[in-house]
């Protein structure tokens, strides 16, 4: 393999690779996340009785960071998932790739890349645009459980 194919798998590893560091950080921050949710169902079963839309916010909350909490969580482990499998096959590639030329193995192995993206991308997207959907319905539903409670209140 010359130096310049090297390069090329090189710079492809740079954006899609995940460093130690950041595993580290993922956990710390999903422990922090999980003990919050915790706390917040608590407060939820605390305040059930007594004051209701704190209640409700109690949960809605919860219920946010925790979807959150999953659309992180398989966003890490499915981009794991795929280089574990694609950069073994971009190596194997670009070893056997000495009769093309710079260019061609390099723009194959982008669309390489760009394939075995395709459908976590398109997962994530259909995630993403759920994941704001639920959180402008819960800021909905929380402004319709305060104008009720109030309303309540006031009669």
């Amino acid at each position: 393999m010359t130096k310049s194919k090297k390069e090329i798998l090189r710079e492809i590893k740079k954006p899609y690779r995940i460093k130690p560091v950041t595993v580290v950080i993922v956990l710390i921050v999903t422990v922090f996340i999980l003990g919050t949710i915790f706390h917040l169902v608590n407060d939820f079963g605390r305040k059930l009785t007594s004051d209701l839309v704190g209640a409700l916010i109690s949960l809605v909350f919860a219920w946010n960071l925790g979807f959150g909490l999953y659309k992180g969580i398989w966003q890490f482990l499915n981009s794991r998932k795929i280089n574990k499998v694609l950069f073994p096959k971009l190596e194997q590639f670009i070893n056997e790739s000495e009769e093309k030329s710079y260019d061609e193995t390099e723009e194959e192995a982008y669309e390489m890349v760009k394939a075995a993206y395709a459908n976590y991308t398109e997962k994530y997207n259909k995630l993403n645009k759920l994941y704001w959907k639920i959180i402008n319905l819960s800021i909905v539903l929380l402004f319709i459980a305060l104008v009720i409670s109030l309303v309540y209140h006031q009669f």
